[in-house]
Protein backbone atom coordinates (compact mmCIF):
# COMPACT_ATOMS: atom_id res chain seq x y z
CA UNK A 1 0.00 0.00 0.00
CA UNK A 2 2.63 2.05 0.86
CA UNK A 3 4.45 1.27 -2.13
CA UNK A 4 1.10 2.75 -4.01
CA UNK A 5 1.06 5.79 -2.00
CA UNK A 6 4.00 6.71 -3.28
CA UNK A 7 4.09 5.79 -6.78
CA UNK A 8 1.10 7.85 -6.92
CA UNK A 9 2.44 11.08 -5.21
CA UNK A 10 5.46 10.79 -7.65
CA UNK A 11 2.85 10.84 -10.41
CA UNK A 12 0.98 13.95 -9.03
CA UNK A 13 4.58 15.58 -8.05
CA UNK A 14 7.43 13.89 -10.43
CA UNK A 15 10.80 14.07 -9.21
CA UNK A 16 12.41 17.07 -10.22
CA UNK A 17 13.90 20.01 -9.19
CA UNK A 18 11.77 22.31 -7.75
CA UNK A 19 13.98 25.42 -9.33
CA UNK A 20 16.21 24.33 -12.98
CA UNK A 21 13.54 21.30 -13.30
CA UNK A 22 16.30 18.61 -12.93
CA UNK A 23 15.10 14.91 -12.99
CA UNK A 24 16.13 13.41 -9.82
CA UNK A 25 15.43 10.68 -7.10
CA UNK A 26 12.60 9.68 -5.84
CA UNK A 27 11.44 11.66 -2.72
CA UNK A 28 13.52 14.25 -3.43
CA UNK A 29 12.35 18.29 -5.07
CA UNK A 30 15.85 20.42 -4.99
CA UNK A 31 19.08 19.14 -6.47
CA UNK A 32 22.38 19.56 -4.97
CA UNK A 33 23.45 22.32 -7.36
CA UNK A 34 20.51 24.52 -6.83
CA UNK A 35 20.58 23.80 -2.99
CA UNK A 36 24.83 25.09 -2.87
CA UNK A 37 23.76 28.16 -4.39
CA UNK A 38 21.09 29.37 -1.94
CA UNK A 39 22.21 32.13 -0.10
CA UNK A 40 23.82 30.51 3.14
CA UNK A 41 24.11 32.74 6.70
CA UNK A 42 27.42 33.09 7.03
CA UNK A 43 29.66 34.61 9.68
CA UNK A 44 30.03 37.92 11.02
CA UNK A 45 26.05 37.29 12.12
CA UNK A 46 24.39 38.30 15.30
CA UNK A 47 24.53 35.74 18.15
CA UNK A 48 21.38 36.53 19.35
CA UNK A 49 18.61 37.15 16.35
CA UNK A 50 21.06 35.52 13.88
CA UNK A 51 21.26 38.28 11.23
CA UNK A 52 24.17 38.20 8.80
CA UNK A 53 26.34 41.59 8.88
CA UNK A 54 28.72 42.64 5.85
CA UNK A 55 32.22 43.58 6.62
CA UNK A 56 35.00 42.75 8.16
CA UNK A 57 33.75 41.54 12.18
CA UNK A 58 36.18 39.97 14.41
CA UNK A 59 34.62 37.08 16.73
CA UNK A 60 31.20 36.34 18.39
CA UNK A 61 29.02 39.91 18.20
CA UNK A 62 25.40 41.30 19.15
CA UNK A 63 23.94 43.79 16.82
CA UNK A 64 22.58 46.94 18.02
CA UNK A 65 19.10 46.00 17.58
CA UNK A 66 19.69 42.73 19.66
CA UNK A 67 20.82 45.22 22.91
CA UNK A 68 17.26 46.80 23.43
CA UNK A 69 15.10 43.51 23.06
CA UNK A 70 14.32 41.33 26.25
CA UNK A 71 14.31 37.46 24.61
CA UNK A 72 12.80 34.71 25.88
CA UNK A 73 15.11 32.52 23.71
CA UNK A 74 18.67 31.93 23.98
CA UNK A 75 19.58 32.70 20.39
CA UNK A 76 18.06 32.24 17.21
CA UNK A 77 19.67 30.79 13.89
CA UNK A 78 18.47 30.48 10.51
CA UNK A 79 20.11 28.94 7.44
CA UNK A 80 19.71 30.91 4.47
CA UNK A 81 19.10 34.79 3.89
CA UNK A 82 15.19 35.64 3.02
CA UNK A 83 16.10 36.01 -0.84
CA UNK A 84 16.16 35.44 -4.51
CA UNK A 85 15.68 30.86 -5.14
CA UNK A 86 15.47 30.85 -0.80
CA UNK A 87 12.26 32.93 -0.53
CA UNK A 88 10.81 31.46 -3.69
CA UNK A 89 10.92 27.72 -2.11
CA UNK A 90 9.17 29.39 1.14
CA UNK A 91 6.72 30.89 -0.90
CA UNK A 92 6.04 27.65 -3.08
CA UNK A 93 5.76 25.85 0.04
CA UNK A 94 3.36 28.19 2.04
CA UNK A 95 1.12 29.75 -0.41
CA UNK A 96 1.63 27.18 -3.32
CA UNK A 97 0.71 24.34 -1.42
CA UNK A 98 3.74 22.54 -2.20
CA UNK A 99 3.86 20.12 0.65
CA UNK A 100 6.50 18.03 -1.57
CA UNK A 101 9.18 20.81 -0.43
CA UNK A 102 8.83 20.22 3.03
CA UNK A 103 11.76 17.25 3.19
CA UNK A 104 14.11 19.54 0.82
CA UNK A 105 13.71 22.65 3.58
CA UNK A 106 14.03 20.31 6.62
CA UNK A 107 17.55 19.66 5.12
CA UNK A 108 18.14 23.10 4.42
CA UNK A 109 17.26 23.69 8.38
CA UNK A 110 19.57 21.29 9.58
CA UNK A 111 22.41 22.65 8.55
CA UNK A 112 21.87 25.49 11.08
CA UNK A 113 22.04 22.62 13.76
CA UNK A 114 25.98 22.54 12.62
CA UNK A 115 25.84 25.61 15.10
CA UNK A 116 28.42 24.37 18.27
CA UNK A 117 25.52 25.98 20.24
CA UNK A 118 23.02 23.33 19.46
CA UNK A 119 25.30 20.22 20.79
CA UNK A 120 23.16 20.14 23.44
CA UNK A 121 20.16 19.85 22.57
CA UNK A 122 20.08 16.17 20.23
CA UNK A 123 20.11 14.75 23.90
CA UNK A 124 17.39 16.09 25.60
CA UNK A 125 15.72 18.05 23.69
CA UNK A 126 12.56 18.43 21.30
CA UNK A 127 11.15 20.34 18.48
CA UNK A 128 8.38 22.34 18.70
CA UNK A 129 6.92 24.15 15.98
CA UNK A 130 5.25 27.59 15.46
CA UNK A 131 1.85 27.11 15.60
CA UNK A 132 -0.85 28.65 13.77
CA UNK A 133 -4.51 29.72 14.73
CA UNK A 134 -6.89 26.56 13.90
CA UNK A 135 -9.26 28.55 10.94
CA UNK A 136 -5.88 29.91 9.38
CA UNK A 137 -4.37 25.91 9.21
CA UNK A 138 -7.92 25.13 7.81
CA UNK A 139 -7.89 27.35 5.45
CA UNK A 140 -4.07 26.64 3.84
CA UNK A 141 -4.66 23.00 4.76
CA UNK A 142 -1.05 22.27 7.21
CA UNK A 143 1.19 24.10 9.14
CA UNK A 144 4.45 24.77 7.58
CA UNK A 145 6.66 24.72 10.52
CA UNK A 146 4.62 21.84 11.49
CA UNK A 147 5.77 19.78 8.59
CA UNK A 148 9.07 20.67 8.23
CA UNK A 149 9.61 19.95 12.10
CA UNK A 150 8.24 16.42 11.13
CA UNK A 151 10.64 15.54 8.33
CA UNK A 152 13.51 17.32 10.53
CA UNK A 153 12.90 14.95 13.28
CA UNK A 154 12.77 11.94 10.96
CA UNK A 155 16.16 13.39 9.61
CA UNK A 156 17.75 13.94 13.13
CA UNK A 157 16.10 11.61 15.19
CA UNK A 158 15.13 14.54 17.83
CA UNK A 159 11.36 14.38 18.70
CA UNK A 160 9.27 16.63 17.91
CA UNK A 161 5.99 17.58 20.00
CA UNK A 162 2.92 19.91 18.39
CA UNK A 163 3.35 21.49 22.08
CA UNK A 164 1.74 25.26 21.20
CA UNK A 165 -1.41 25.96 20.03
CA UNK A 166 -2.35 29.65 19.02
CA UNK A 167 -5.54 30.49 21.29
CA UNK A 168 -6.63 33.64 19.14
CA UNK A 169 -6.56 34.82 15.86
CA UNK A 170 -4.05 37.64 15.37
CA UNK A 171 -3.78 40.37 12.17
CA UNK A 172 -1.01 39.32 9.54
CA UNK A 173 2.44 40.12 11.00
CA UNK A 174 3.95 41.28 7.76
CA UNK A 175 2.66 45.08 7.43
CA UNK A 176 3.42 45.94 11.01
CA UNK A 177 6.26 47.28 12.71
CA UNK A 178 8.17 45.54 15.78
CA UNK A 179 6.05 47.14 18.40
CA UNK A 180 3.01 46.51 16.47
CA UNK A 181 3.68 43.22 16.73
CA UNK A 182 4.63 42.49 20.18
CA UNK A 183 1.30 43.75 20.88
CA UNK A 184 -0.38 41.88 18.55
CA UNK A 185 1.33 38.78 19.57
CA UNK A 186 0.64 39.40 23.38
CA UNK A 187 -1.32 36.09 24.77
CA UNK A 188 -1.66 34.68 21.46
CA UNK A 189 -0.12 30.94 22.86
CA UNK A 190 -0.09 28.58 25.25
CA UNK A 191 1.24 25.32 25.55
CA UNK A 192 -1.39 22.19 25.20
CA UNK A 193 -2.84 20.69 28.23
CA UNK A 194 -1.31 16.98 27.61
CA UNK A 195 2.41 17.76 26.80
CA UNK A 196 2.66 19.99 29.81
CA UNK A 197 4.73 17.34 31.54
CA UNK A 198 7.10 16.95 28.25
CA UNK A 199 8.20 20.51 28.76
CA UNK A 200 9.31 20.86 32.06
CA UNK A 201 13.37 21.26 32.63
CA UNK A 202 13.41 20.62 28.54
CA UNK A 203 15.61 21.99 26.02
CA UNK A 204 13.63 23.34 22.79
CA UNK A 205 14.35 23.73 19.70
CA UNK A 206 11.42 26.01 18.80
CA UNK A 207 10.83 26.07 14.47
CA UNK A 208 9.61 28.18 12.19
CA UNK A 209 10.00 28.80 8.93
CA UNK A 210 10.93 32.47 8.72
CA UNK A 211 12.68 34.73 11.47
CA UNK A 212 11.77 38.34 11.13
CA UNK A 213 11.74 40.40 13.69
CA UNK A 214 11.52 37.59 16.40
CA UNK A 215 8.55 38.94 17.80
CA UNK A 216 6.84 35.65 17.33
CA UNK A 217 9.36 33.64 18.29
CA UNK A 218 9.76 35.20 21.19
CA UNK A 219 5.92 35.17 22.96
CA UNK A 220 6.27 31.34 21.98
CA UNK A 221 9.56 31.35 23.78
CA UNK A 222 7.61 33.18 26.78
CA UNK A 223 5.01 30.79 26.95
CA UNK A 224 6.89 27.62 26.99
CA UNK A 225 9.58 29.36 29.75
CA UNK A 226 6.65 29.59 31.75
CA UNK A 227 5.64 26.67 31.43
CA UNK A 228 8.97 25.48 32.85
CA UNK A 229 11.55 24.76 29.74
CA UNK A 230 15.35 25.24 30.73
CA UNK A 231 16.35 26.52 27.46
CA UNK A 232 15.17 27.57 24.40
CA UNK A 233 16.50 28.31 20.66
CA UNK A 234 14.98 28.94 17.89
CA UNK A 235 15.99 27.18 14.38
CA UNK A 236 14.25 28.81 10.88
CA UNK A 237 15.12 28.09 7.04
CA UNK A 238 15.09 31.95 6.49
CA UNK A 239 16.28 35.27 8.12
CA UNK A 240 14.52 38.05 7.14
Amino acid sequence: MQRIVSRLFDFIYPATCHLCETGLSHGRHLCSGCAHALPVIEPPFCQQCGEMYDGQIDGPFTCPNCHKQDYHFSFARASLQSEGSARELIHAFKYQRQVHLAPDLAKLAQRALEDARFSNYPDSGIIVPVPLFWRRQQKRGFNQSEQIAIHLAKQTGIPTLNALKRTRNTATQTRFSRTKRLQNLKGAFSPRSRYLKELSNRRIILLDDVFTTGSTANECARTLSKHGASDIAILTVLRG
